[in-house]
């Protein structure tokens, strides 16, 4: 049987510190030290997240769930809800981990996050992030347009309009982000190799797209392609956003 109120395990900020806890038990996984030095530092990074879903609420969600474990309305959870969180804790009795999880988000300290160098993205952080970049970099070059992939960063770009202004600025966002955050092209290989190929300077043949660079330099990290503004929307396009329920 499935509680409506399963949702705050299966979805949200909840179920994702959940997952990474299950996903720390894996051989060879990231350890769970690490992740909860990545998921504040996600979560405080955006204005959006922190003032939706500040840490001290993802403290008392997790309260909430060690004071309702052992209960009648716990055993009414679906199985899956109870295995999961079983599987997170490890060894320890369930409500004691999610006790301690409580008690280290709560902390003032958690939310001073190592920077990148220290710390490097995981892949789960990379999508979180830059994900439309990744979905825009990973379908470049196609060989559609030869030798000019700024002809087909145009058209890659042009296919969202006239519908999806938001999705063009998310990706300007990003794309500006990790310009930002990541100077040279070694930054950006050294962090995004290991969980975002697409997004690295060799991800998609990089070396045609800077054959004849003009600003910025060619040691930029991204191609300059990318850099420029889109074609104006196509009045009579179709839109190809997809459409959520």
């Amino acid at each position: 049987m499935t509680e409506p109120t399963d949702a705050v395990l299966t979805g949200g900020a909840l179920a994702r510190l959940v997952d990474l806890a299950v996903a720390s038990r894996n051989p060879g996984a990231a350890p769970l030290e690490d992740e909860l030095q990545r998921f504040p530092r996600l979560m405080q990074d955006s204005h959006a997240l922190a003032w939706v879903m500040p840490l001290g609420t993802v403290a008392a969600l997790l309260d909430a769930v060690a004071d309702e474990y052992g209960t009648e309305r716990f055993g009414a959870r679906s199985a899956a809800v109870r295995d999961r969180l079983a599987r997170a804790a490890g060894d320890e009795p369930v409500d004691a981990f999610l006790r301690s999880l409580a008690e280290l988000v709560r902390d003032p300290w958690f939310g001073v996050c190592p920077g990148y160098d220290e710390l490097p993205l995981s892949q789960w952080e990379a999508l979180a992030r830059f994900g439309v970049v990744n979905e825009f970099a990973s379908q470049m070059p196609t060989g559609e347009y030869g030798s000019d992939p700024e002809a087909e960063a145009r058209e890659l770009v042009a296919m969202d309009h006239p519908d999806c202004h938001g999705r063009i600025a998310d990706l300007a966002g990003q794309l500006q982000r990790v310009l930002y955050m990541f100077r040279s092209a070694a930054e950006l290989d050294r962090a995004f190799a290991p969980v975002m190929p697409s997004v690295t300077s060799a991800g998609c043949d990089c070396s045609s797209m800077r054959s004849t660079p003009t600003s910025p330099s060619s040691t930029d990290p991204l191609p300059h392609s990318l850099r420029k503004e889109p074609p104006p929307c196509p009045p009579t396009r179709t839109s190809t956003c997809p459409r959520r329920s």
